[in-house]
């Protein structure tokens, strides 16, 4: 069990978060970038000193702020950190960059079946400089795995990468984890990359943790409108005292009273997206973007849609339910 409460000073806020991951759990810290994220990490990694607070690890106190005090040094923590910069020894080969993590034996024992999985085991007498970006991030995390880690750590590995590298190292990291029982944390600002990875959604903005829950359920029932700004929607609507958000995948064309939000407004915009398109939509004063799968709507002419079981909020940004549920409640009083 990961288990980190810790306060840390920044120059604009205080960075608050108490988080607990079991082994083989992988758990997604998801926000905008300098919300405070990367310092958590850092944190647990031994790299910063909070103000206030305590780090345990597999029921080891890597830190504590408490008299008389521990703080553990980083390389004796048994804690894997990837960054977005892999890291590795530009004068070594591929393998000696794997075998140079401190539990790896001289022989690497290990070496030839990990990096199979990997998929580097034919780069392993190639040099730092030939390898592909993707690459060295597997090399990377193969060296972290070596070292026999209790915890992982990823702070946005995989910017810059493709889509598809981004899911199969999202896959292969997963798998690890799961076979080797040990908690995971991954640190990223994009939605899409933390759903993939994540068995539990923790949403954090300037140090300050929103909400924690399944991934799925965070985007449909987010816990304020800031949530909801961060997962994705894109507009808010006017629903009697308070205001339904929109997401643009939670829509679709035509009237369906008894599954949503029925809106009718001008299309001011079109693109494709994907096999659909998106457009943006004007009602009243308020601009919404919806993704359609059906015929192209015609710029500049009306549509009417169904905003899917749309959550609520009310002028201070707390959530309330959907609009579903509320318009039943009245119904049936």
């Amino acid at each position: 069990m990961l288990d980190a409460d810790v306060e840390v000073d920044r120059r604009d806020f205080t960075v608050r978060v108490c988080l607990q991951v079991p082994p083989g759990e992988r758990l997604a810290l998801f926000g905008p970038s300098g919300a405070g994220k990367t310092t958590y990490l850092e944190v647990i990694a031994g790299l910063v000193l909070p103000r206030r607070g305590r780090v345990e690890l597999g029921g080891r106190v890597l830190t504590s702020t408490d008299p008389p005090g521990k703080a553990v040094p980083p390389w004796q923590r048994r804690v894997g950190l990837l960054r977005q910069n892999p890291g590795l020894f530009p004068h070594l080969s591929v393998r000696d960059n794997l075998c140079y993590a401190p539990s790896a034996t001289p022989s690497g024992a290990e070496l030839s079946p990990l990096a199979s999985v990997l998929g580097i085991d034919t780069l392993l007498t190639a040099m730092p400089a030939r390898l592909s970006g993707g690459q060295a991030h597997r090399v990377a995390l193969g060296r972290l795995l070596l070292a026999r880690c209790d915890t992982l750590l990823l702070d946005e590995p995989y910017t810059g990468l493709d889509a598809s590298l981004r899911r199969t190292l999202t896959d292969l990291v997963g798998t690890l984890v799961a076979d080797r029982s040990i908690p995971a944390i991954l640190v990223t600002h994009e939605l899409g990359d933390a759903q993939a990875f994540a068995d539990r959604l923790a949403v954090l903005d300037r140090g300050e943790l929103l909400q924690v829950g399944p991934p799925h359920e965070v985007v449909l029932r987010p816990a304020s409108r800031r949530v909801a700004e961060l997962v994705g929607y894109l507009g808010f609507i006017p629903a009697g005292k308070t205001v339904a958000g929109v997401h643009p995948e939670r829509v679709i064309a035509g009237a369906f009273g008894d599954r949503g939000l029925v809106l009718t407004g001008v299309v001011a915009a079109c693109r494709p997206a994907g096999a659909g398109w998106e457009a943006d939509l004007r009602i009243g004063s308020t601009a919404i973007t919806c993704r359609l799968s059906d015929a192209r709507p015609a710029v500049g002419g009306e549509l009417t849609i169904t905003v899917l079981d749309p959550p609520c909020f009310t002028a201070d940004g707390s959530a309330i339910g959907s609009a579903t549920a509320q318009a039943g409640a009245g119904r049936a009083q």
